[in-house]
């Protein structure tokens, strides 16, 4: 039977092998890999950061001792991670302020925050564990994954994260970002899509998303 902590721990594996492929800056093997691989990591990561906002924190208020002082420092961390996020994104595609950022800082910045938030998320996880029935952790265990597959696939730092005002804008963002990465040409699915656009193409489709919004990313 899966669990909340086997779930938590899954996904802390998958994102881990989806960073080191793309931190890896080899020669690539097809034009636009590396961008595939970083989209891949970034969307991933995003979601994830969203459904565990959405899905785990209002329980560790509920249930754990300290809770709420809980909340506030993982959140803090959360928002660490997106903030690197953005940075990673900012340095694919090309943005003016990461022009002189090496790889190298980027993807150490990434790995120490996202480092901190697994740890922070697999301790309180097994929490959880110790304070929920077992009906509860695997109905915790589905609201999950289901969260993560409907999670946005961009980081937002920057917006609201808890209460309803967070869950409107999770909402509002994932269908905005779904959009916006159909225009870039992104790939945000874990697994290597047939369908992905030819580096080029999804350079050019940035394009009319700048017009438009006047956002760097």
């Amino acid at each position: 039977m899966r669990t909340l902590l086997s779930e938590v721990e899954e996904r802390h594996a998958a994102l881990l092998k989806l960073l080191q492929t793309a931190a890896h800056r080899g020669s690539p093997a097809q034009p636009g890999e590396a961008r595939m691989n970083t989209d891949r990591f970034l969307a991933e990561a995003s979601r994830h950061t969203a459904a565990a906002t959405r899905v785990l924190l209002p329980s560790i208020a509920k249930h754990l001792p300290a809770g709420r002082a809980e909340v506030r420092d993982h959140l803090r961390a959360i928002r660490r991670l997106e903030l690197m996020l953005v940075k990673a994104k900012a340095k694919e595609y090309g943005q003016a302020q990461t022009v002189n950022m090496p790889w190298a800082s980027v993807w150490a910045g990434v790995r120490t925050h996202l480092a901190r938030t697994i740890a922070a998320e697999r301790r309180l996880a097994a929490m959880l564990a110790e304070h929920l029935e077992s009906g509860d952790d695997t109905r915790l265990c589905e609201r999950f994954t289901r969260a993560i597959a409907t999670s946005p696939s961009r980081p937002h730092p920057h917006l609201p994260h808890t209460g309803l005002p967070g869950y409107c804008t999770r909402v509002v963002w994932a269908k905005l970002d779904a959009l916006w990465d159909e225009v870039e040409g992104r790939v945000t699915s874990a697994a290597p899509s047939r369908r992905a656009k030819p580096a080029g193409r999804r350079a050019l489709d940035t394009l009319p998303r700048r017009w438009q919004t006047g956002t760097p990313y």
